[in-house]
């Protein structure tokens, strides 16, 4: 039985330990903020990241927001809207991002207040949990808040494997935890899908898989965005007309379908395709 048939397991050491921390630390904090990749909300959601302090409010930020297709995210929020999940959208590199994410997190922040009132006590910093899966953005999204370079940030799974506390300002104080994925993905499509958003490591599933995934999605969905990147399409072989188009060429002039491959890759995730969406809600 192959790998794709059992499902994708990849669960580094210090997410197993994150995972049992998480659930104490996060105790202690006011509003649990879950970052998820707007191009794919439900993959990019660790479900059981879901079920840790289920009493505490939770905010949904849909980070990347720039990278993905701007109707379908409209109708995420809506959909987040209609579970009852406050949800908002966010571009974590964005200036001002504390005072674009206050709209969001002041009705999850009255409860918090409105206790100090009762009681008589002084006003307390705001304290958030953040966390989310490998490469959605919490270190950046950190860091923006902070402003300064706080946590580390990579566009690449891992970077974080601690957690520590962030002081963003007298009036709020962050929980910066690993990027923590779940142990398995039965469904190969959604490992596939953070794949191509670069969540789970490239070792981890074959580059050649994820090319035909892309341009299998970009044929159905967004058939116009090759040729707009790489002019009118020659040939059968997509990736070939690529390879040639730039110049990945093999010592005998052949092209090279691997390299044009992670070109492929690279440029769908630095957003030089387009804005695209890998999940749909009414899907």
């Amino acid at each position: 039985m192959n790998q794709q048939q059992k499902g994708i397991h990849y669960f580094p050491g210090h997410m197993a330990k994150a995972l049992r921390n998480l659930g104490q630390l996060s105790s202690f904090c006011d509003i649990l903020v879950e970052i998820a990749d707007a191009r794919a909300p439900l993959s990019s959601r660790n479900p059981l990241l879901a079920k840790i302090s289920p009493e505490k409010p939770r905010l949904i930020l849909l980070n990347k927001d720039d990278l993905a297709d701007p109707l379908i995210t409209q109708k995420w929020l809506a959909w987040f809207k209609n579970k009852g999940i406050p949800a908002s959208v966010m571009v974590a590199n964005s200036r001002n991002v504390l005072k674009l994410l206050k709209p969001s997190l002041g009705p999850l922040e009255a409860k918090k207040r409105a206790k100090e009132a009762k009681y008589g006590m002084k006003r307390q910093p705001l304290k958030l949990a953040v966390f989310g899966i490998p490469n959605v953005g919490k270190s950046t999204f950190i860091n923006a808040l902070a402003g300064r370079r706080a946590a580390k940030a990579a566009n690449r799974p891992g970077v974080t494997v601690n957690q520590q506390w962030v002081n963003v300002s007298g009036d709020v104080i962050l929980l910066d935890t690993p990027g923590i994925l779940p142990m398995n993905y039965e469904d190969p499509e959604v490992a596939k899908n953070l794949a191509l958003l670069g969540s789970i490591r490239e070792e981890v599933l074959p580059a050649h898989v994820l090319g035909e995934k892309l341009l299998a999605f970009l044929s159905e969905h967004y058939p116009e965005a090759l040729t707009a990147r790489f002019g009118p399409m020659e040939g059968d072989n997509p990736l070939e007309h690529i390879a040639r188009r730039r110049g990945l060429l093999l010592p005998g002039g052949e092209p090279d379908i691997e390299r044009a491959n992670s070109l492929l890759l690279r440029e769908f995730r630095d957003g030089l395709l387009g804005r695209f969406s890998l999940e749909q809600p009414d899907a």
